[in-house]
């Protein structure tokens, strides 16, 4: 029999070895914890002989017995549902040890007598408040050492110990911290990911795409951190269990509400308010339920009727929701569910009218199944919808072509996937899965103003299916060598194609504690995201591949070395990369933007590649922990339309880019945080001389070169993107205190945005500007910052 805390199972063939799973969760909260080391050892070998590096060796994911240790020590890794499983297990005297970052080490002795089946194991862990909770890469949690190449796991409970406009930490504004993640702008959530544009990572909240994962403004991201459980972001050269997209892939996990009783978390701050709730429903099911509302459009409801007309309105809201159901110890099913909206409107007191509007809506239920401990399953259905529209029009001018503007995106998606976990023996984890998606697009634009009713009457709607499959193993080829080796296959109905993404990521132990890592991808995309760049405002529209319109490809490899330093308190990692895209998509100089003429005949293909390093330096354990990241890169865009030719970089490219994290632990009340960023200045388009030429309406005069006004002049460009702003750079600061009120935990924060005052240039253009002391017209340079130094202060509470 297998005896656990005194629990006898059934009977198995006497002295065959079997496969040891179980189940690891949160003890008070009831929720899956993902990646949490599983170490199985005879009780021959000390606990100190159980590895406790990231190399290959005895914590290999898919349970090797050929670690540093030795044979008597095995290992595994849970997967996002908690699962893990120990594959040829013989009878005998083990202990099992689970650990992850946040939470106590389980300890239990095992018994495996000759003859007893092993049952499924139900881990429970208690939440440990350590003071080391920091970034913390996946070779540190994760045993299969190619997962955690170009990797970053995060928990939402270390963000909120940064800095944050408003007191409300952004889960986007934290990743853009990381080496090779970087911001267009001060105002920017986006995510630019080695070179990447944001429609080339792949958002997936609870298993679906978000398309859209940014309110207006950049200030926060749609995703609030309070209903969030899990991050992880994998910045290129993804395993095959991912596709569709060419840079990146961010996968989010919602939480599933905690067991024991109601409990909620909330936050005030100057500008929106948030409440989670979350609970048990009945025995074996589970709520989370959270809201966020920004109440911008309440508060111009103070101002006078004057400055009341003069200002924009906008608000937005979002909603998350998740329901988890435990049909029985092998069967669970889940129900979650996120709508959002965003909706901006210009003053009723402006000659400019513009409106826009934008939200996501999702849906998954999904099914977790345990057809045996070597076996793990699970089927969803999902829908998405999400939908973007742009209007402006300038009332003195209707026939302007640069001043009119309609756009209405959309897309709807319904989709069925089905995935397995196999863990066969101690060197091979086997993923396979098959996904089939029916998309409905809706693509509409134009600058002529007599079609914009028609665009809502008659609207321009595409569908495609696409489907695809894929197969990866984790593969410990050796005591020093792992591997994961994969494929997908693509097909997409519109345009009939079928594409092969060979994927191959490998590690090699140098030492104990310095592993060497590679991994080659190609990936393909078959939507594309087109926006306008000479109308400041939002232009977004997404467009499939069609015969016309080919989808972008792109081949990447990385190169990467880790280590632990100073008795594992440091991790270090150094990375390089080279991305090499094609069929990427931009507006033709001369598009024709009307109804009449097909959008596609708007778009201009070219090329890119984006290659660079990234220095990461993360301290893990201690009151003060933080990290320091460096990223030398470079990115360029070729159109053979656009900038006569020429290659040019688009304007996230930054030379360099460097990043300073620090959290510090001062007693049990109080925190302080602080980031530190400096980047290379946007690369911007800019005059670089005026010529004169024969008047021309709208012209401006050149006073000295044509005094009688028959001659104007106008300016001379740059090559496109070919000139540089000044460099950015700012501190923010962050006071955390943690105090008791009406028997309650609260917490207060004091957050200093750009600390140090420093007015970091937004945009920046040359008027032609009168001059008092000369009496004359000249050229001026103007250069717009956005924001000086501005405290806020937030309070957040449980209950």
């Amino acid at each position: 029999m297998i005896l656990l805390g005194g629990r006898s199972v059934t009977r198995a063939q006497d002295g065959a070895a079997q496969s040891l799973s179980g189940i690891i969760y949160e003890k008070v909260s009831g929720e899956y914890v993902t990646g949490a080391t599983v170490i199985l050892r005879t009780d021959s070998v000390q606990a100190n002989g159980a590895g406790t590096g990231s190399g290959a060796g005895s914590e290999t994911g898919s349970g090797t017995g050929s670690g540093a240790a030795g044979s008597g020590v095995r290992g595994a890794v849970s997967n996002r549902y908690g699962f893990f499983s120990i594959a040829n297990v013989p009878p005998g005297s083990y202990h099992l040890m689970v650990r992850t970052v946040g939470f106590a080490v389980y300890n239990q002795p095992l018994v495996i007598a000759p003859g007893e089946r092993a049952p499924q194991l139900k881990i429970e862990l208690e939440e440990k408040h350590v003071s080391g909770d920091s970034v913390v890469v996946t070779a540190d949690r994760d045993p299969a050492p190619t997962a955690s190449l170009s990797r970053v796991d995060l928990r939402p409970e270390m963000m909120q110990k940064l800095p944050a406009l408003g007191g409300e930490t952004d889960i986007f504004r934290v990743l853009q911290l990381l080496p090779g993640v970087k911001a267009a702008s001060e105002i920017s959530s986006g995510l630019y990911v080695r070179g990447g544009s944001p429609d080339q990572n792949l958002t997936l909240l609870d298993g679906v795409i978000v398309y859209n994962p940014s309110h207006l403004g950049g200030f926060l991201s749609t995703f609030n951190s309070d209903a969030i459980r899990d991050i992880r972001l994998i910045k290129g050269a993804f395993p095959a269990e991912y596709g569709g997209r060419l840079s990146s892939v961010l996968d989010l996990t919602m939480r599933e509400g905690t067991k024991e009783k109601i409990t909620g978390t909330g936050g005030i701050s100057l500008i929106n308010s948030r409440l989670t709730i979350q609970g048990p429903i009945a025995e074996g099911s589970t709520f989370m339920l959270s809201g966020r509302r920004m109440y911008l459009d309440l508060l111009l409801l103070a101002l006078n009727a004057t400055d009341r007309d003069q200002t924009p309105q906008y608000y937005f809201y979002d909603l998350n929701g998740k329901v988890n159901y435990k049909i029985s110890d092998r069967d669970h099913l889940f129900l979650s569910g996120y709508f959002g909206r965003d909706v901006l409107n210009s003053p009723p007191a402006t000659d400019l009218d513009f409106g826009i509007n934008w939200g996501n809506s999702t849906a998954n239920l999904r099914w977790a199944h345990v057809v045996s401990p070597q076996l793990f399953t699970n089927f969803s259905a999902v829908y998405s919808d999400y939908g973007f529209s742009t209007l402006l029009v300038d009332r003195q001018n209707m026939q302007d072509r640069t001043s009119n503007f309609k756009s209405v995106s959309g897309i709807r998606d319904y989709m069925l996937r089905g995935e397995a976990q196999y863990y066969p023996d101690d060197d091979h984890v086997v993923k396979a899965g098959i996904e089939a998606t029916e998309h409905r697009f809706r693509a509409d634009a134009s600058v002529e103003v007599n079609d914009f009713g028609r665009i809502d009457q008659q609207p321009t709607i595409l569908t495609s299916l696409d489907a695809s499959v894929y197969a990866q193993d984790e593969w410990q080829i050796t005591p020093r060598l792992s591997s994961n080796i994969g494929a997908r296959l693509y097909y997409f109905q519109s345009g009939n194609y079928l594409r092969f993404e060979p994927r191959i990521s490998l590690a090699y132990a140098l030492a104990e504690d310095l592993m060497l890592k590679g991994s080659f991808a190609v990936d393909n995309q078959f939507l594309h995201l087109i926006t306008r760049n000479d109308i400041t405002l939002p232009t977004d529209v997404w467009f499939p591949s069609t015969a016309t319109v080919k989808p972008s490809e792109a081949w990447q490899a990385v190169m990467g070395v880790e280590t632990h330093l100073f008795n594992h308190e440091y991790l270090l990692t150094v990375e390089g990369y080279y991305k090499k895209m094609s069929n990427l998509l931009e507006y033709k100089d001369t598009a024709q933007l009307s109804i009449l003429v097909p959008l596609e005949n708007s778009f201009t293909s070219g090329s890119g590649d984006a290659y660079g390093v990234e220095v990461f330096l993360n301290k893990q354990v201690g009151s003060f922990t933080g990290w320091i990241g460096y990223t030398l890169a470079w990115t360029s865009r070729t159109f053979g339309e656009l900038n006569r030719g020429m290659p040019f970089p688009p304007r996230y490219d930054r030379r360099h880019d460097i990043s300073v994290v620090l959290t510090y632990r001062l007693g049990e009340s109080w925190e302080l945080g602080a980031t530190w960023v400096y980047g290379t200045g946007q690369a911007y388009t800019m005059p670089s001389g005026r010529y004169s030429v024969s008047t021309a309406a709208n012209d401006i005069p050149v006073p000295g070169i044509d005094d009688t006004q028959e001659y104007y002049g106008r300016n001379d460009y740059t090559d496109r993107n070919g000139y540089r702003i000044p460099a950015f750079h700012k501190l923010d600061l962050n006071f955390t205190h943690s105090f008791s009120w009406f028997s309650l935990p609260w917490q207060l924060s004091l957050d200093v945005y750009n600390a140090y005052n420093h007015k970091n240039v937004f945009a920046q253009f040359v008027e032609n500007r009168y001059d008092p002391a000369t009496g004359s017209y000249g050229p001026k340079l103007v250069r717009i910052t956005l924001f000086p130094i501005i405290p806020t202060l937030g309070i957040n509470f449980k209950f």
